[in-house]
């Protein structure tokens, strides 16, 4: 066993056998320097003197007296013994180099004197003098960088040196001693002054070996900015760099010769003297992290390198057991649980137990909360986790999973959507999902990634049924493409990040469904529209969609573009502004006004009464508190949005006789006479006959003369109305 390994390994008495069984057969005095270095960092310098100074002499003895000068020089440039040893190496460097016609000037340069105290420098200063002969490497850092020496001129004491660039310049020995350090030919930046390519071919081939080369140049140890700063001294940066290091990092996690630590952005790797089991190391390193969400940022990184079945197993060993120790959130546990669950091909018993226990739940009396289950599903955030949703449920409840799913489908996370219809359909359950997509042409608002994922099975084909028709389906999906946009801004506006990406996806789903192909969905459904359906899908598209669906309307709606139809494009109401009554207006403040100084300070007293609590992991008072907080936040948000784009009827010029808000009209279908009151959407607590301008009837309204006929899309079907009478409302000032 080398001397450094047993040094390494604290094994003493062993090392002074060797060493004694080294001095004995006069063996080289490399390794022992080598040792001795790690007995400086090691701090145990001081019971090795004694063995340093009898290997001296046996050097001595024979000869010897460079090596004996090095081996001292070892001891005193590590700043030990230096009074006592520095009489012995100035000594022993005179009769190794004495004789030499340089000498008397190296010795001046490295201050070689009697009385000198500065025993450390003197030897660092004579070793690099040392150093300068033809052909050795030395490095310039003032930004000239790795030189060759190319002739030593002893007479004036000058050396020429030739730089990577072509350069050659001639510095005076005085002066490189300073300024240069000289550098071993494995050192990397000599490696890549002799073969920059062969380097860069085992960067690729055999990343360990420049990671080896640039440890052993640190001391053995280096920190990940350690390591980057040292590849950028041979021009490696960028997305260079990042594949090297990532492969390196990797190779060096699953070798037994290094140890690394910390994270790929953050930490360190050692170089070590003596091979050890990658498993077990491993193992200490990732039960040290402090926190289920550390290992699991670890293990992902480890997993992706493709681990030995070994190290794989024992990595899953070691988060099953933080996962069972853990006191952390179950948005913490349930991702790690899944990832489990994804490595192992089985489910956890965990898991299961988990899930089991939130199913037997009672539902929550309004339907608009989740269940207990569906809160768990929608704290797995990642695409995949919520894709295997489907699968827990019909592990969870094996008999009932189908009648949980369509039940819920509403509350279920936005990727588990589409799988667990599909899964439905597959399970005969096809009649109940037409039933849905007809309840959701509706409230298209309610479920939008059920709408969308449902309209996609319905209008290919895939499920039968009798659906509304089909301009009221378009309008439908077109409301929908209406509100998403709205909400998107209001998600953004408020740094909402992860509900302005959900609500991003769920309308480029839409916008697909509706707008590509050869023959756009949207166009079928619009194909036979009448006028009515026409102008209502127009100005639907007006209020804001995507531009693709907004060129799929525009298209359909060009033989619109009348006279008549461009003076209704003036028309006060398609400005895309809220236009309400006075009363109406001060009835949607008085609702923010509410919300701001009652419902929002109430839910931060029940925030901080929850949090008194203690542990918050499994505190359903704290989590229904952050639920109701994220609602009451989005609802002021809505409010006030909508209150910026507020503006009075009673300030609006009515056009004479014209269907308006504003206005009241009498008109007669098939079941009689009626008279309603046209006013805006926070408007009609004083008034029972009053209606939204924007809701599907009075949409059909606007815009006609008393005498005229239309046609108006209702969600129960067209209905044919004659306006019999428009009269202006008297409104307050």
């Amino acid at each position: 066993m080398s001397l450094q390994l047993l040094v390494a390994q604290d094994q003493w008495q062993e090392f002074d056998d060797a060493w004694t069984k080294l001095i004995s057969s006069g063996g080289p005095v490399e390794e022992v320097v080598a040792a001795l270095r790690i007995v400086q960092e090691k701090k145990r310098l001081a019971r090795c003197m004694q063995m340093v100074r009898t290997h001296v002499e046996a050097l001595s003895l024979t000869g010897r007296h460079a090596d004996a000068a090095r081996l001292l020089g070892c001891v005193v440039s590590s700043g030990s013994g230096g009074g006592e040893l520095a009489p012995m190496m100035f000594e022993h460097i005179e009769k190794a180099w004495g004789s030499n016609a340089w000498y008397p000037a190296y010795a001046a340069i490295a201050g070689i004197k009697e009385g000198n105290s500065d025993a450390r420098g003197v030897w660092i200063s004579f070793e690099r003098l040392l150093a300068f002969e033809e052909g050795k490497l030395v490095h310039h850092p003032g930004g000239w960088g790795v030189g060759e020496v190319v002739k030593l001129h002893p007479e004036t004491l000058e050396v020429d040196v030739r730089f990577g660039s072509g350069k050659k310049d001639r510095f005076p020995l005085s002066a490189a001693v300073d300024i240069f350090e000289p550098l071993s030919e494995e050192d990397l930046r000599a490696q890549n002054y002799r073969d920059a390519d062969g380097l860069r071919k085992r960067m690729k081939d055999d990343p360990l070996s420049v990671l080896r080369a640039i440890l052993s140049r640190h001391g053995g140890r280096a920190s990940n900015t350690g390591i980057k700063n040292a590849m950028l001294q041979i021009g490696i940066d960028g997305s260079a760099w990042s594949s090297w290091w990532k492969r390196a990092r990797q190779a060096a996690e699953h070798s037994e010769w290094f140890r690394v630590t910390g994270t790929a952005a953050k930490g360190d790797i050692m170089l070590l003297r003596a091979a050890t089991d990658p498993v077990a190391d491993m193992r200490r390193t990732l039960e040290h992290l402090g926190s289920l969400q550390d290992l699991m940022a670890r293990l992902k990184t480890l997993l992706a390198s493709k681990p030995t079945p070994d190290m794989h197993a024992m990595m899953l060993e070691v988060l099953e057991k933080k996962i069972a120790a853990s006191t952390e959130k179950d948005s913490v546990k349930l991702p790690a649980l899944m990832l489990l669950r994804d490595e192992r091909g089985s489910t956890p018993q965990l898991l299961v137990e988990r899930l089991r226990l939130a199913a037997a739940e009672p539902a929550p009396a309004d339907a608009a909360t989740p269940p207990a289950l569906w809160k768990l599903f929608n704290l797995l955030v990642q695409m995949r986790d919520q894709e295997r949703c489907v699968a827990l449920l019909q592990e969870v409840l094996p008999e009932t999973w189908a009648d949980e799913g369509l039940k819920h489908i509403a509350h279920a996370p936005q990727h588990t959507v589409r799988p667990l219809i599909d899964a439905l359909a597959s399970a005969g359950r096809k009649t109940e999902l037409a039933a849905l997509y007809c309840e959701l042409l509706s409230r298209p608002l309610r479920a939008p990634d059920v709408l969308v994922a449902l309209a996609r099975m319905a209008e290919s084909g895939k499920l039968k049924g009798t659906w509304p028709a089909a301009s009221a389906r378009a309008q439908a999906m077109l409301t929908l493409a209406v509100n998403l946009r709205v909400r998107h801004a209001q998600a953004k506006a408020a740094g909402a990040k992860k509900l302005e990406e959900a609500l991003e996806r769920t309308n480029e789903r839409l916008v697909e469904l509706l707008s590509k192909g050869e023959e756009p969905l949207l166009k079928r459904l619009l194909d036979q529209a009448d006028n009515t359906a026409l102008r209502s899908a127009r100005s639907l598209a007006r209020r804001g969609v995507d531009e693709r669906l907004e060129n799929v309307v525009s298209e359909l709606t060009f033989k619109l573009a009348t006279a008549a139809e461009k003076e209704a494009e003036g028309w006060f109401w398609n400005d895309g502004r809220i236009w309400t009554t006075k009363a109406g207006l001060e009835r949607r403040s008085g609702e923010l006004k509410h919300l701001r100084e009652v419902k929002i300070p109430a839910n931060q007293d029940a925030i901080g009464r929850a949090a008194a609590m203690g542990d918050l992991s499994e505190n359903a008072e704290w989590e229904a508190a952050i639920e109701e907080q994220r609602n009451l936040t989005n609802r002021a948000q809505e409010i006030e949005a909508e209150l910026r784009l507020a503006e009075l009827i009673e300030n609006a010029i009515l056009p004479e006789g014209v269907a308006s808000p504003g206005t009241k009209v009498v008109y007669r279908d098939a079941s009689g006479a009626h008279e309603v009151a046209i006013l805006g959407p926070w408007d009609g607590e004083d008034n029972e006959s009053a209606i939204s301008y924007r809701a599907p009837l009075a949409w059909g309204l606007l815009g006609h003369k008393a005498g005229e006929t239309v046609s108006i899309q209702l969600p129960s079907g067209v209905v044919e109305i004659t306006l019999q009478a428009v009269t202006a409302m008297p409104m307050e000032a």
